[in-house]
């Protein structure tokens, strides 16, 4: 018997068979009735938790020009999205049936199609956007061969749920964050092939970069691996429309230079990445997760 597997607590068994059983419920009801349902409730109960202080705390930091009534209508409709997003999961491979695909639009398709068509494989950025699964899932749809960098969920039994989740509409593989993952990384871009981060997060060994004009830790990880193997950024953006319909935007690849000094260029190339999740934010703030310690402030008060 192998002692060294790691034991899986009544608590987590418990949170499993729970989400698992709430997955089940939800399926029936289809994309639009789960979705409308999921917003729903994410209006109604979000906006009541204590890490909504948070979100409030963020948002009069970093954009004090906002009064207090446009605050709380971006943290409602902040709730309303991640709702959605929750009871979206269980229907993910229901977003590519045929009849489905109109929920889906892409714009700027043809930066991505001409990086895939150069042949040098590359990186695909984004943040906590609308539904973040529709980017692999969408990217899949395009024939984009690829891997996503993911944060294990602290429950292996749900992380388990979530990976076959995601394994019935994407085939991109699944990169765990950390050494491993760092490992399977270069295994994708050796091959020319794709990794999709998202990248809009704390990194307390990260560099020190701003954010809306204050300092933020940031990961240096998309700039150092493109500096380093000269293979072009790809931002892109998701935006939400009626219900469950999204909108992807990919955006203009960013270059490095191999030739400038590493840390210069990296600390350039990770500032420019933080402008494009700020002006992607400005442009549409009741869509992006604000629950983030982005900057500390609760802690600094």
């Amino acid at each position: 018997m192998d002692t060294d597997l790691p034991k899986t607590s009544w608590a987590h068994r418990f949170e499993a068979y729970g989400a698992r059983a709430i997955f089940a419920l939800i399926r029936p009801l289809g994309i639009k009735n789960a979705s409308n349902l999921g917003g729903f409730l994410g209006r109604t109960i979000g906006p009541r938790v204590g890490v909504t202080r948070r979100a409030r705390t963020n948002l009069t930091r970093v954009m004090p020009e906002l009064n207090a009534e446009a605050r709380e209508k971006i943290i409602l409709a902040m709730w309303d999205n991640f709702g959605r997003t929750i009871f979206e999961y269980p229907l993910l491979d229901k977003f590519i049936l045929p009849k489905n695909l109109d929920r889906l639009n892409i714009v700027g398709l043809e930066h991505l199609q001409n990086v895939a068509a150069a042949g040098r494989g590359g990186l695909i950025v984004s943040g906590h956007f609308a539904n973040w699964e529709m980017l692999p899932l969408i990217a899949h749809l395009q024939g984009i061969e690829s891997g996503a960098v993911y944060r294990s969920a602290n429950n292996q039994l749900i992380d388990d749920q979530i990976l076959v989740l995601r394994a019935k509409v994407s085939d991109a593989v699944q990169i765990p964050k950390g050494a491993k993952g760092a490992r399977g990384i270069l295994r994708l871009l050796k091959a020319k092939k794709f990794v999709m981060m998202l990248i809009d997060q704390k990194l307390n060994d990260g560099i020190e970069a701003t954010l809306f004009g204050h300092k933020a830790m940031t990961t240096s990880a998309p700039a150092g691996l493109a500096y380093r193997n000269q293979i072009p950024i790809v931002p892109v953006s998701l935006v939400r429309g009626e219900g469950a319909s999204f909108t992807l935007t990919v955006h203009t690849p960013i270059e490095t230079d191999g030739d400038a000094e590493a840390l210069g260029e990296i600390t350039r190339v990770t500032q420019e990445l933080n402008d494009f999740l700020e002006a992607r934010i400005r442009e549409c703030p009741s869509q992006w997760f604000w629950l983030h310690d982005r900057w500390s402030f609760a802690k600094k008060g």
